[in-house]
């Protein structure tokens, strides 16, 4: 059997999905709170009046011009996807020729590695420095020493909640020869987003998802911005009906509607902060800032932590494997003020 897979598939390991089998489930950054009631109402009225025996728009052109007035990028430079999952799978099967070089600094989201590692590439990690600061003068040398042809940003970064400041981008798209893949998935979490760079530089894709601060996890909408001349490739590979359309009409009702789901990120953005503050009063060895909607800290605690909030039915993500200082990762999304208080409960068990 082994002999029909691929060689650069035999060695990958797969993405793990552990069952949300648990009362509180704080693993995946997603939003804590539903899509109202009165907007899935609407949505229900907009799928009442929709042929489901027709294919879906195959370029999601509604879809496009409603994120092209959230944006402010032109419609033609949008292409949606199924999650940012597909969208990286995409640029992957775009851009890349077996052996290509593709970049990322760690730690950072798992699947860069995993769809270039499918589509054939070769990937490469850059350690952040201390404190998770990554090395931008690192990753610049090594891209430019490996010929790098995809550099991976998120930004703000997950795990580790840390913002690039634009400078950094910048350099970075200025001294390499890289195709700059910049992941704003948590971007309006912080209110920073950087889209505008793909109307001044010809090697930059942003990534965005409506996965997360418009809490909808389910639907698996994500959209990329870009050149003209990149986003036509993208087209290129993008398979016919990639995105059904009641996805499309949810996005479109979420998107018509963005000011009162965004304005629940005030309440989450409070909460953030609560749960920062009382972890600075926990003895945690690394406590990190963060502009997302999680906060992430390294802790010699780590699997007694974990197993904790399993027995409390609680689902965190627990990095097992041990940083340089023989530390492990946690990753806590904010979720509602009664799970966090029950996180917190749990914590203060297992550490005080």
């Amino acid at each position: 059997m082994t002999d029909y897979i691929r060689d650069c598939v035999k060695d990958l390991e797969a993405y793990q999905v552990t069952p949300p089998e648990y009362s509180v489930i704080l693993n995946a950054n997603e939003n804590p709170w539903d899509f109202p009631a009165e907007l899935k109402e609407e949505l229900c009225r907009e799928i009442m009046d929709t042929p489901l025996n027709r294919y879906p728009d195959a370029t999601s052109a509604e879809l496009r011009e409603h994120l092209s007035d959230y944006t402010g990028i032109a419609a033609s430079q949008i292409i949606c996807g199924c999650g940012s999952d597909e969208l990286i799978n995409m640029i992957g099967q775009s851009f890349l020729n077996p052996g290509d070089k593709v970049l990322a600094h760690a730690p950072s989201f798992s699947m860069y590695q995993i769809w270039s590692t499918i589509a054939g590439g070769s990937f490469l990690s850059v350690p952040d420095k201390e404190d998770h600061y990554p090395d931008v003068e690192a990753l610049i040398n090594t891209a430019l020493r490996a010929d790098a042809k995809i550099i991976y940003l998120c930004n703000p970064n997950n795990p580790t909640g840390y913002l690039f400041p634009r400078h950094d981008i910048v350099q970075i798209l200025e001294e390499t020869n890289a195709l700059v893949v910049l992941d704003e998935a948590y971007m309006e979490f912080k209110g920073e987003t950087h889209v505008d760079l793909v109307n001044n530089y010809d090697n930059i894709l942003v990534l965005r998802t409506l996965s997360k601060a418009f809490g909808l996890a389910a639907i698996r909408c994500g959209y990329c911005m870009g050149s003209q001349e990149l986003i036509d490739v993208l087209y290129k590979v993008k398979s016919p009906y990639n995105l059904n359309t009641l996805t499309q009409k949810a996005a479109i009702v979420a998107l018509k509607n963005r000011v009162k789901l965004l304005d629940r990120i005030k309440t989450l953005n409070v909460e953030r902060r609560k749960m920062y503050r009382a972890l600075t009063n926990l003895p945690i060895e690394k406590l990190y800032p963060t502009a997302a909607n999680f906060i992430y800290f390294e802790t010699s605690r780590g699997d007694a932590i974990d197993q904790a909030m399993l027995d409390h039915s609680i689902l965190i993500k627990h990095f097992g494997g041990k940083t340089r200082k023989g530390l492990s990762g946690i990753r806590l999304t904010i979720g509602s003020p009664d799970e966090n208080t029950k996180v917190l409960a749990v914590l203060k068990e297992v550490l005080q």
